[in-house]
């Protein structure tokens, strides 16, 4: 089938099969999004609520941190010496108390109670008892004493404080002990009094939209602060509930007084204290009809039909476009790759596919014969170039001959005669361009004597060749023009004799030859324009750019030959070539 009709005939089941799912998975879906919503938002608020009362906390640990850290306090303080007040001590201390009162309206009262328990007040509710006689006996008391100064918060105050006008009253409050800020004894006691009415309102502010409920608890799960707007016959269901709800859980969906809640619970951080906040689900549902239902099933029809539709889109069409796309950009990059085409179907994508590999095809073919005719002209110029090389060193060695023979220097003369022999037979090989590593070797060996002899034993020849590569076969002529190139400029440049130490060795079936000299060497800028050939060429017409152009056309490697060296510290050229396998011609 054309593409056409395939896309056609798929919209149409996957419509039909989507109107058929979707009145079946609504209801569903909905109900857990508005759970997950809700439970969202509970979390949120909670989270809200505690940092507020975070701050709350920390705000009156600086009001205490006010007094703890006052220094007329702490001397007035230490100045205690009796279980009388005195009057300048006491105005001192109510001074700092009055200012950390004003600090906040949610502070109701401050008490200090120095070492004979002595009480300095400041407050904003009262009538309020204090029984200092019950103090060291209560819990928090001795949690002080042995606190160091650190701040711990109660919640009951064991009959310390008492409003008999308000039976009903609570607070929240911080207690520390002050100590000496140089001795570290202990002065007195500090209580900070939080009005609970303050948290209460502040929860039910933030409930009264959705109905919810907030408090806090502690460990054992008793109220410190009670829920705000819940009866009191449901607070020991509501403990029970609170007791088997996981700390860490995002958030829980549980039963109070016949009412299903998303609870959050969050430690505030203080204490083992945690906050809860009790959001009813029944009150938050949204209240839809029919039409919102209908036009919320057909809004999801409509998305899953098209979700579905562009996935087929894609599938049938985009992606073997694409594919195409890909292979075309390989092709930029000379990378020539058939696509894999299905063997059966003949629609447009398919045809597309087969013109193109058939494209690919013939411009590969195109290419190799392309490659072949460069080969073919480059390996004529690179003859050429190589003819140049011998009448040019044969003409000054005649010459040298010449001389020695006119000096007398019959020795000298029959040494150099021998050696150009021997350097034309290993060189010219019969016109054959393969020769052994140890002819390779010796034709290096008679250069280096003719040069020798040429310019007085200024060149010192070492070699060090492993044994089992001196029948391996390789391209002639690969060393000479390297150790040419290291007289001429690097040993002839220096004062006095120099070594061209040449070492040979197989690694991996490859034929690793290095040539090091102790020349003047050359910068790094020398060494990438003698790579990239924008160096000039030596006296023999065939510099190392030449060599290294040489080398890739016969073994086809890319870059053959790695320079080593730096101004005044000898180079080190290292030839990498292929084991040959029989004589390539």
């Amino acid at each position: 089938m054309k593409i056409r009709t395939k896309i056609m005939l798929m919209y149409v089941l996957i419509l039909c099969f989507s109107m058929g799912i979707s009145a079946l998975v609504f209801k569903v879906i909905n109900d857990d999004y508005v759970e997950g919503q809700i439970g969202e938002a509970t979390v949120q608020t909670v989270d809200a609520l505690k940092g507020n009362l975070s701050i709350i906390f920390e705000n009156v640990e600086q009001f205490s941190n006010m007094i703890y850290f006052d220094d007329n306090v702490q001397t007035a303080l230490a100045s205690t010496d009796s279980l009388a007040i005195d009057p300048t001590i006491n105005q001192t201390v109510q001074k700092s108390l009055v200012n950390m009162l004003l600090s906040a309206n949610y502070i109701e009262s401050v008490y200090v109670f120095d070492r004979y328990f002595n009480s300095y007040s400041s407050k904003k509710i009262a009538p309020i008892r204090v029984d200092t006689m019950e103090l060291e006996n209560t819990g928090w008391y001795q949690r002080a004493d042995e606190g160091n100064g650190a701040t711990i918060y109660i919640y009951d105050t064991e009959g310390v404080f008492s409003y008999p006008t308000r039976p009903e009253h609570r607070g929240i409050s911080l207690v520390r002990a002050i100590n000496s800020e140089t001795d570290y004894a202990r002065l007195a006691l500090l209580v900070v009094n939080i009005n609970e009415s303050t948290i209460i309102r502040f929860f039910e502010d933030v409930g009264a939209e959705y109905g919810a409920k907030y408090c806090i608890v502690d460990g054992k799960d008793a109220f410190v602060v009670s829920p705000s707007d819940m009866p009191e016959e449901l607070w020991d269901e509501t403990r029970e509930v609170l007791s088997e709800t996981g700390r860490d859980a995002e958030y829980s969906i549980s039963g109070i007084g016949g009412e299903s809640y998303c609870i959050v619970r969050r430690d505030l951080g203080i204490e083992d204290w945690s906050i809860v906040g009790m959001v009813p689900m029944n009150n938050n549902l949204p209240n839809g009809s029919f039409q919102r239902t209908l036009v919320v099933l057909f809004v999801a029809l409509n998305i899953v039909v098209a979700v579905l539709c562009s996935l087929s889109l894609f599938r049938l069409i985009f992606r073997p476009l694409s594919q195409i796309g890909e292979y075309m950009a390989a092709v930029e990059h000379a990378e020539f790759k058939e696509i894999p085409t299905e063997e059966c179907g003949n629609n447009e994508i398919i045809q597309l596919k087969r013109g193109f590999n058939s494209m690919v095809n013939a411009i590969e073919g195109l290419l190799e014969k392309v490659k072949q005719e460069e080969q073919t002209l480059a390996r004529n110029e690179f003859e050429i170039l190589q003819a140049q090389i011998n009448p040019h060193f044969l003409y000054n060695t005649l010459d040298a001959i010449s001389a020695l023979a006119l000096t007398g220097q019959q020795e000298s003369c029959f040494r150099m005669t021998q050696a150009l022999g021997q350097f034309y037979r290993n060189s010219l090989n019969s016109g054959r361009q393969i020769v052994t590593v140890q002819d390779e070797i010796d034709c290096v060996k008679n250069y280096v004597t003719i040069l020798n002899i040429r310019y007085d034993n200024k060149i010192n020849l070492e070699c060090e060749i492993q044994d089992e590569i001196f029948e391996w076969k390789m391209l002639k002529l690969v060393l000479q023009p390297v150790v040419e190139n290291a007289v001429h400029h690097g040993i002839r440049n220096r004062e006095g004799a120099g070594t061209i130490r040449i070492v040979g060795y197989s690694c991996d079936e490859e034929l690793i030859l290095s040539v090091a000299d102790d020349g003047v060497g050359m910068t790094e800028e020398k060494q990438q324009e003698i790579l990239s050939g924008k160096s000039q060429k030596g006296k023999s017409g065939f510099g190392l750019y030449s060599e290294i152009q040489r080398i890739s056309l016969f073994y086809g490697i890319k870059n053959p030959i790695t320079i080593i060296s730096e101004p005044d510290g000898g180079t080190e050229i290292t030839i990498c070539l292929k084991k040959l396998q029989g004589e390539k011609e």
